[in-house]
């Protein structure tokens, strides 16, 4: 029990501190998280907390869809819309079809994307570690604002899996 307790905290303090990046990297991990355990529960034949990993990942997934800002992202964020509404639709089929197949896709797109993510915070990361306060812009560090324009900042979602 303190255990989770700790890991409760450890991971509401890494999201009320971590840059913009570093949440759609959270976000991600979870919907993986979630859709992978998906699998595990289908295969121990317990449909209905499959059923309930892959809603679960569904919202995740909503939530960095929502956080996708179209108005500055232009065609980028418009493509990178597609791309998660279309994992949205792999999801949806998964649950409704048991859709192994469309399970897969989802998990491949956001194992990508993890990835992607991941090397932008680590590039982040070592790019702030070369400047200081005074040279970045407006007093804000790189990791702490994201260049893209595609991250809205709001709050509001859940990455416990």
């Amino acid at each position: 029990m303190q255990s989770s307790m700790a890991q409760d905290h450890y991971l509401f303090t890494e999201v009320k501190t971590a840059p913009p990046q570093k949440l759609q990297l959270l976000l991600i991990e979870g919907a993986l998280r979630l859709a992978n355990r998906t699998r595990q529960f289908w295969q121990q034949g317990r449909d209905d907390r499959a059923t309930e990993s892959l809603v679960r990942a569904q919202e995740i997934v909503g939530q960095v869809l929502a956080g996708i800002n179209r108005e500055v992202g232009g065609d980028l964020a418009k493509r990178v819309s597609s791309l998660y509404e279309f994992v949205l639709r792999c999801l949806a089929n998964a649950v409704s079809r048991h859709d192994d197949k469309g399970l897969g896709d989802a998990i491949r797109i956001l194992e990508i994307e993890r990835e992607t993510w991941r090397q932008l915070c680590d590039k982040l990361a070592a790019n702030t570690s070369d400047v200081s306060f005074g040279d970045a812009p407006h007093g804000v560090l790189p990791s702490q604002r994201s260049d893209s324009g595609l991250l809205s900042q709001t709050g509001g979602f859940s990455i416990e899996a």
